[in-house]
């Protein structure tokens, strides 16, 4: 047998030995784990583009619904069916239970959100996020002022949730005098509690800008897109995972051998 022969025979198992050792099997491992972990994050990543796409589309249905009146409301709270429907309702302000929402921001500038309820001539009241305004810049806690209409007033709105809240370090209640015009957050059930206002809703009103306050609401926009965008780069990742062990680990292994 010719040394040209006896390498090649001696070619398997020493490509053998060096691709299936201990090492490589713990490469493998390795490379698996992650190609594993990457593609289920591409997943979790899908799932939620699909679940944002669900939500807008419930949003774009509910806004192409009748409009809610006054008619529509009565003493019971308003049902989850009816969050993001358009509104068009006619009542009074109670200013006096205003509230200031501080740390608000809207195209990036903070400010407050202003918060005053709305009663119905029949009793229920509505509890309305009237606008945005901006905070002064050297006295951060004075409150601007804001013009509120007397006599009855015809608003447009939505129905949405309650403000969402932010971290706080104390309590964003009751004062010491009494009631808190300027509060970090504010819950719907405690302020209902409070005031004893028969509150039924949370409305967000989209007329145009008016009494100082804008009203430039963030669209209702899916954002799946972004999501799609990350889950792409996961799936990526895990390919080249796989990808650079082949080349590694078995292709240059077996052409150098």
């Amino acid at each position: 047998m010719s040394t040209q022969d006896a390498k090649a025979q001696d070619l398997p198992s020493r490509a053998g030995h060096a691709v299936f050792s201990a090492v490589w099997w713990g490469l493998l491992g390795a490379a698996l784990l992650v190609a594993g972990i990457t593609a289920r994050l591409g997943w979790w990543q899908l799932e939620r583009a699909h679940a944002k796409e669900a939500v807008h589309d419930m949003i774009q249905s509910r806004q192409q619904e009748p409009v809610l009146r006054n008619a529509d409301w009565g003493a019971e709270p308003a049902p989850e069916a009816w969050l993001q429907r358009r509104v068009e309702v006619q009542g009074v302000w109670l200013p006096r239970f205003t509230v200031y929402l501080d740390n608000r921001s809207m195209k990036g500038q903070p400010g407050f959100y202003v918060l005053t309820p709305l009663e119905l001539p029949h009793g229920p009241v509505l509890w309305v996020q009237r606008g945005w305004v901006a905070r002064d810049r050297v006295r951060s806690d004075w409150l601007p002022p804001i013009a509120t209409p007397q006599g009855p007033v015809t608003i447009e709105a939505r129905v949405v949730p309650p403000p969402s809240k932010l971290m706080e370090l104390g309590s964003s209640g009751p004062s010491a005098e009494g009631f808190s015009t300027l509060r970090h957050n504010v819950d719907l059930e405690a302020f209902r509690s409070q005031t004893g206002l028969p509150l039924v809703a949370t409305l967000q009103q989209t007329d145009a800008a008016s009494d100082g306050l804008l009203r430039d609401w963030p669209q209702a926009l899916s954002g799946s897109d972004k999501n799609r965008g990350y889950a792409f780069q996961w799936f990526a990742l895990s390919l080249l995972s796989l990808l650079l062990f082949a080349w590694f680990q078995i292709w240059k292994k077996l052409s150098h051998d």
